[in-house]
């Protein structure tokens, strides 16, 4: 028997305090601002948060190592006054990974400070408490000769919003209590780590599944069953049985969603382009293609060194086919199966794909935090954006980074809009550091928006943050 500890001498503990404002004026923080921050910046202007986090990092040279984040949020004008963040703890054992906790997650395979992100996970939510398993890097496939590489994994959750949504409804809309999450993927790189040239080709799948829905359809309670069964249906897919309600029954146990990947790369030693995208689907007339081109489309160009302009990252998302507008489930009286209107990230039963009021994929599907009238689910996922990114080095120390997009909406196949709404939003950030004051970063940004879609609103953001250790007994 082979027992695998942690040495003393492995052991790191680094630390990072940040404090955050943001005053402006308009209804809600400018969309870049807000957007893909992980929920820690509030969507009402004129707020702020102090942050702390304690992390213990992996020994990356080590079979066995561990790792472990506490981070906690005190937010002015954010929907909790104080909050945990992040609570996780990982356990490396040589590639492989078993992970417990809350813990913010980017998009899975594009440029982290660039990508608009994933249709499957941007990182706009706040983080979903979840026990995973998998590979989180590419890994050699044994036989391939390094001509093949892998990375995917496995997990189950619990959606820990059921107070929010009490909070933010309004009387006689639905919401729901002990909601459960799963996710699966796998991706596949193809080409061998010496030459420039690869391929990714994969899927990334996740389901909102079990859970008791009130005031559903103004008084009605509706539960799904949450046992083992439920657990192995939504791994699968299998349709809900005898104990589940209707929709699970002739459809699938749960809201599930998905994407293909495919990506393109050349990779030099300083500098790597992809080409990639993401197809969307939310049913089985998505998966085999029914709704066209919808999807994440995206050119993304990264340079290692110092260089004023060292990422550009291009992406057009298109939600606008949603395999028709029309969708039916058949029935003895009409014994036919229309499968279209989408109706992407949304659910007969459940709210949809959301999380804290944050859309969790692609926040051009408008959270519906942006709703005026208490609803929780999403009015705005018929839309198309056009988005562009780059950043940089200005001088040493001073680094800038450019966000801009254009949004057009139509609503939804059920409740369109009566006129196509517009957004555009755009946003500088400033970040300067200096070597006489190590660990501390400085930051000021400016965004505005305008169009009738969220609005128009404007903000100045100051962020002054320091980060370093606190123990490592790992230096020699």
């Amino acid at each position: 028997m082979v027992i695998f500890t942690a040495s003393a001498k492995d052991f790191n503990l680094s630390y990072n305090a940040e404090a955050n404002v943001i005053c402006g004026g308009g209804e809600y923080t400018p969309f870049w601002m807000m957007n893909n921050t992980g929920g820690i910046v509030s969507d009402k202007n004129n707020s702020g948060y102090l942050r702390l986090g304690l992390y213990k990092s992996v020994a990356e040279e080590k079979k066995f190592s561990y790792s472990f984040g506490l981070e906690v949020v005190g937010a002015y004008r954010n929907e909790a006054p104080i909050y945990l963040q992040q609570a996780y703890f990982d356990a490396k054992l040589s590639n492989w990974s078993i992970f417990a906790g809350s813990r913010e997650e980017k998009t899975m395979l594009w440029d982290e400070e660039l990508s608009s992100g994933g249709m499957v996970n941007s990182g706009n939510a706040r983080p979903i408490p979840q026990i995973y398993i998998g590979l989180p890097q590419f890994t050699d496939v044994p036989g391939t000769k390094g001509w093949l590489q892998v990375r995917g994994g496995l997990s189950y959750g619990w959606f820990v919003d059921y107070l929010y949504q009490k909070d933010f409804k309004t009387d006689g809309m639905q919401y729901t209590k002990n909601l459960l999450y799963h996710r699966k993927n796998i991706v596949f790189k193809i080409g061998h780590k010496s030459k420039p040239l690869y391929g990714l080709i994969g899927i990334d799948m996740a389901t909102q599944f079990g859970g008791t829905v009130y005031d559903y359809m103004g008084n009605k309670t509706v539960k799904f069953p949450s046992g083992i069964k439920e657990y192995l249906k939504v791994l699968i897919p299998l349709s809900g049985g005898d104990d589940s309600p209707l929709v699970d029954q002739v459809n699938v146990s749960g809201n599930h969603l998905g994407i293909y990947i495919l990506a393109l790369g050349y990779k030099k030693k300083d500098w790597e382009v992809k080409a990639y995208y993401e197809h969307f689907f939310d049913d089985h007339s998505g998966m085999t293609f029914r709704n066209k081109f919808d999807g994440l489309w995206g050119l993304s160009f990264r340079k290692t060194d110092k260089f004023f302009v060292e990422g550009v990252t291009f992406e057009v998302m298109n939600a606008t086919n949603q395999s028709g507008p029309f969708l039916w489930d058949k029935s003895p009286e009409i014994p036919v199966q229309v499968s279209a209107g989408d109706n992407y990230y949304a659910h007969v039963v459940y709210n949809g794909w959301t999380h804290r009021g944050h859309t969790i994929g692609t926040p051009f599907i408008t959270s519906p935090l942006y709703n005026k009238d208490g609803y929780l689910g999403f009015t705005n996922n018929i839309t198309r954006a056009f988005y562009g990114g780059v950043d940089g080095t200005i001088v040493d120390g001073l680094r800038y980074k450019l966000l801009v997009s254009h949004q057009r909406g139509w609503g939804t196949s059920y409740a369109p809009y009566t006129n196509i709404k517009h957004q555009f939003s755009t946003m500088l950030q400033l970040c300067y550091t200096h070597e006489k004051a190590k660990g501390w970063n400085f930051s000021l940004a400016g965004a505005f928006d305008k169009g009738n879609l969220i609005g128009d609103n404007w903000g100045v953001q100051i962020s002054v943050s320091k980060s370093g250790e606190l123990l490592n007994f790992s230096k020699k």
